[in-house]
Parts: structure tokens; sequence; C-alpha cells
């Protein structure tokens, strides 16, 4: 048998009727390395276990679901191959992973095994205990094609390969790549495209056929609630704005790709990167719309910049300012300008880029008077402009230096932004919950003509908010089946022929 790696993305698990955690999204990271391994002569293939059925539902357990393959039929699907990477991208996944790791050794007892991904990248050696023969731990390209290549060659030895962990062995850290133009670009022919393209709903608004990238690696922050810096490192890095140019002009002409999602973890951290991105495109003429729905920093962004990046398609900007409250902010170890914040989003409005605040309730210590600075700030933004919010409760990741905040949870799958075990979430649900209807009157009064171009953009299915996406998603599945739009929506049902005491 010829070698072969074959890269898996699970299915999206979720908790059972919780709109929150059910975001689809393109798998990055394996877009990526697939597209390194092909450009170094190593066969890959990409098994999207989400990608594959994104509308089908099933049941995992009394809290959690998943869209896409179950385990039994990823592993149904799976063949010839010599080398298994699983991506974790998130603590969801852990078991889901888990079980379809003994599944893979039970069927294919010769399959090398190896997790990667950012949740697999903090905590190794729960993988190695589960059952998987090596864990990725970092920037994946170089330790992956270490491994193919020692497994395939029969040369050298895994243990040695930085960046790799495995039984018996502690991981050595792998150097960060500097120049990111080496790693080639996503290998966006090894998904299931039309299914992304025809399900309506991702990380970010789009009008039509769209792809993922990535631009730069690494973040100079240091936020306390996030685990970039452990996983990509407190280094900025990116690609040259000609290379990101040639794979946005690749897939323009591939598959007529009209809208890119941006998915770095920090666009634009240096001025003059984002700018000369811009200009490429612009010198190029390519007409794409693009968005950064993982948002940009404001103290890294200012109006030239901005107008630049409308003028090249930039069409969908997400801030982050997390918390209204500086003293929760200085807890985080976040910076904020809130003069700079306001100051920025009524200029991209002015320009008509469509805009989202993102808010984390419940950090640490937050107590009532920093949670009423945050609805303040959330509603004077939307006064200003802002066309849509996202509130999320906090909940502490592995990795993160807030990790040991908060203790109660019982596995990795309740690590999410609905996080039901902590002692005040009842309230901080109810909060949340009454911030959003506060800002749905505060956006109909000031921004009702904005309100009727949402309405118009969901009938006729051209989206410019994730809002109207999920309206949009919702209304379409109305249609097909008025049983199967109570688990999309999130409405607090019991699964059919299953009764439990409570169901969240």
């Amino acid at each position: 048998m010829a070698f072969k790696v074959t890269l898996i993305n699970p299915a999206l698990v979720h908790l059972t009727g919780d709109p929150y955690s059910s975001i689809p999204f393109m798998p990055t990271g394996l877009l990526y390395l697939a597209g390194y391994l092909e450009k170094q002569g190593i066969a890959v293939t990409i098994l999207d276990g989400f990608g594959l059925a994104p509308r089908r539902l099933f049941r995992i357990d009394d809290q959690l679901s998943g869209f896409g393959l179950t385990e039994t039929e990823i592993v149904e699907r799976l063949e010839d191959a010599s080398l298994v990477g699983i991506g974790v991208h998130s603590g969801m996944s852990h078991g889901f992973v888990l079980r379809l790791a003994r599944a893979i050794r039970e069927r294919y007892p010769d399959v090398v095994l190896i997790a990667g991904g950012n949740h697999a990248s903090v905590v190794p050696e729960r993988f190695i205990e589960g059952g998987f023969d090596y864990a990725c731990v970092g920037e994946g390209e170089y330790p992956l094609e270490g491994l193919a290549r020692c497994l395939r060659d029969g040369e050298g030895d895994p243990w040695a390969i930085p960046g790799l962990a495995g039984p018996g062995f502690a991981v050595t850290p792998a150097p960060f790549e500097e120049d990111l133009d080496r790693f080639g670009f996503a290998a966006l022919h090894l998904l299931p495209l039309e299914n992304y393209w025809g399900l309506g709903m991702q990380h970010a608004p789009v009008q039509g056929r769209f792809m993922v990238l990535t631009t730069s690696r690494g973040c100079i922050y240091n936020c306390r609630f996030c685990t970039t810096p452990k996983v990509w490192g407190r280094q900025w890095r990116t690609r040259s704005a000609a290379h990101v140019a040639d794979e946005i002009q690749q897939a323009r002409a591939r598959y007529g790709i009209t809208d890119v999602i941006i998915q770095d973890e920090l666009f634009g951290c240096r001025r003059e990167k984002a700018a000369a991105f811009a200009e490429e495109l612009l010198r190029r003429d390519l007409r794409v719309r693009f968005s950064t729905p993982s948002g940009v920093k404001v103290e890294t962004m200012d109006e030239a910049t901005i107008a630049l990046l409308h003028r090249a398609g930039l069409r969908y900007l997400v801030f982050a300012p997390e918390s209204g409250s500086e003293r929760v902010l200085k807890t985080m170890n976040k910076p904020m300008d809130f003069d700079k914040l306001r100051r920025l989003v009524v200029f991209a409005k002015k320009l008509g880029i469509r805009l989202n605040c993102v808010f984390v309730l419940g950090f640490e210590d937050e107590n009532d008077e920093d949670r009423r600075l945050t609805r303040t700030l959330a509603l004077e933004l939307t006064r200003l402009g802002v066309d849509e919010i996202s509130l999320f409760i906090w909940s502490p990741l592995p990795g993160a230096d807030a990790f040991e905040s908060e203790a109660g949870w019982q596995r990795y799958e309740d690590l999410n932004w609905t996080p039901r075990w902590r002692k005040n979430y009842r309230s901080l649900k109810t909060f949340r919950n009454r911030l959003y209807l506060a800002w749905a009157w505060t956006k109909l009064r000031y921004q009702f003509p904005g309100c009727l171009r949402s309405v118009l953009n969901i009938l006729r299915g051209r989206y410019e908010l994730k809002m109207e996406m999920a309206a949009g998603r919702i209304l379409r599945t109305l249609g097909s089946s008025g049983d199967t739009i109570l688990n999309y929506i999130g409405s607090k049902i019991c699964p059919v022929g299953k009764h439990h005491k409570r169901c969240n």
C-alpha cells in the first residue's frame, strides 16, 4: 500500500439546543496542513466529518449533539491511510475525538494516529493517554511533515522531531516559521466545497462562493483569557501581500470565489502590512468581499488603513472591546482605547462597512457595576452605528493564563460559551438575554433603515451580517421541516424518543 496521510475534520459538536456553540466553519488549519504536505510531495487527503453531511444532526449524549458524520460513519469512509491526523479545534470535540480514535484503532490497528489543533496543543498528554501515538503541539506543518517522512522512508526517530509529543517522551518546542509563504495555499480542492457554499451559515456573512484563509499567525498581546500566545507564539508573523493575493486569485479563477473570510487571530497587527494587502488586491483588480470575523485590535487600526481596506473589499469588520469596564479589562490584561473605538466605529460606518462588537461576560470577579458599564458601552456603540453585537459568557480555556480561575467543570466539553456549571450562570444568562433585547430595541430606534435592510437581505438570501445568516437559516429550515427548525434555533427540547429530567 502506498503511503498516504488522511486528515480528519470531526463532526461539529455542540450543546444540544444552544445557539452559541454550533457555528460552522471550514477547517482552516487542516486545509493549510494538507496544502503544505502536497507541496512537499506527500500524498494527503481530508476526510471532512462535518462538511460531508453538514445538515445532518445526531445525538451524542444527554447534553451534546453533532452535525455531520458519526464516529462509525467516519471510520467506514476511512481507507488506505498510513498516518491519520485528527484536528481538535476546541474542547467540545475532546470526547468525540477520543472515541473516534478508538474506533479507528479497532478497525485499522496498524494505522498511526496523531492529534493536532488548538486543543490538542495545550493538553497533548490527554490524547496520548487516550490512545493516540502522537500529538502535535503548536504549528503543525513541520512536525507532521517530519513524522510522515519518518514513517514513509523509515529514517529518523519521531521522538527527535520538534513539536511532537508521544508515549515516553516530552515535546521539544518547535520553532515558528518566519516566512509563512513557505507553507503555501490552503488545499480547498480536498473539501466538499458545494456543501459549505450551500449551507448558508458561516463564521462571517457571505453572499456567494467563499473561501477561508489566514494571512498571519501569532499575537503580540497576552490577554489572560486567550490561548493564542501559547499555541502560536507571542511574535506576529505574516505572509507577503503578493502571496495572499496569489491564493485569492487562484481560488477566484478555479472556483469563482466572491467572498473571503480572513481567519487571523490578529489581522493587521502592523498597519503597513494590512495596507500592502489592500493595495495588492486593488492593483490586481481582485473584486472580492472580505471580512475579519475574529476581530481586529483598535490599537493597530486607524482611519486611513480602514479606508484602504474598504476600497479593496472589506465589508464586515469586528472589534472586540470584550468589556465596558476598565477594571475588568485590566484584569484581562487587554488594552482598550474606548475613545478610539468610538471614532473608528463612526468612521467605518460612514464608509458602509458592517460592524460587529464582541463582549465577554462574567470574567473572574466581574460585578454588577462592571456589567452595567458593558451594557452602556454596547448600546452606545449601537447608537453610533454598530450593526450587531456578540455576547459570550466567559469560560476558562486550557492553556490560557486565567484557566485556573473557575472550578466546577467536569469535562472539557463543559468549557464553552454557555457554561451551565458556573454558579452564577443563570444571572449571567439573564443579563445576556436582557442586553440582547435592549440592543434590538436600540437598533430599531436608531438604525431603522438598517433593520429594513436586514429584512430584505434575509428574504433575498444576500447576507451582510451574521444575524441575517442565522435568520435565513431558520427560514430555510422552517420551509423544509417545521420539526427540525427547533434543532437549529436552539429551542429547549428533548430528543424524540428520549426523555430526561432537565433539557437545557
